[in-house]
């Protein structure tokens, strides 16, 4: 066996080994996000370190709004008003013990992988953006489930197209 062909195995072993434990890692990750899901809890966290763990029954217990909001989406001929109740984002992490001071933004994560990041700047704008767990006074429906989009949503009330909504969310980073 030649040179060449060497480096081309312990190349192959090294990415072998290099996608066999980002399998495993995706694995346990699944995993947690799946019990988050099934305890309906939204893991709070700062700077990647986790912070606590909110449950509906937490939430609850802040200052809980009803709202409307215009759900627009290119499949939609026309905006859809709904009337969702949730917290506003901005008190729901003060209360989670989170300090805005050096803080530039909140990534939001979803169970199905989507992730948005969100300015401190418009969180503090205390009419904008909204935890949300009911619409037109139901809660929401988890995900996998038939119109599913819960059991939170992010929803951004200043979005031109609700494009930055986000669905199914289970982690919230503030960084």
């Amino acid at each position: 066996m030649g040179k060449g062909e060497r480096s081309i195995i312990i190349i192959l072993a090294i990415l072998l080994l290099l996608t066999s434990l980002g399998i495993w890692y995706n694995r346990q990750y699944a995993r947690e996000q799946a019990a988050l899901l099934e305890a309906a809890e939204i893991l709070v966290m700062e700077n990647g370190q986790e912070r606590t763990r909110l449950n509906l029954e937490i939430i609850n217990n802040l200052k809980v709004v009803e709202f409307t909001g215009q759900l627009k989406s290119s499949v939609m001929k026309k905006p859809e008003e709904h009337i969702y109740t949730g917290v506003p984002l901005a008190e729901l992490l003060e209360s989670a013990g989170i300090s805005w001071q050096g803080k530039q933004r909140v990534v939001v994560r979803s169970i199905d992988g989507y992730a948005v990041a969100l300015k401190v700047k418009e969180i503090k704008g205390r009419d904008n953006i909204y935890l949300i767990f009911k619409d037109q006074g139901k809660y929401l429906s988890s995900y996998g489930t038939k119109d599913g989009q819960g059991p939170y949503m992010i929803v951004i009330r200043g979005d031109s197209f609700s494009q930055r909504w986000a669905k199914y969310v289970c982690e919230l980073d503030v960084q």
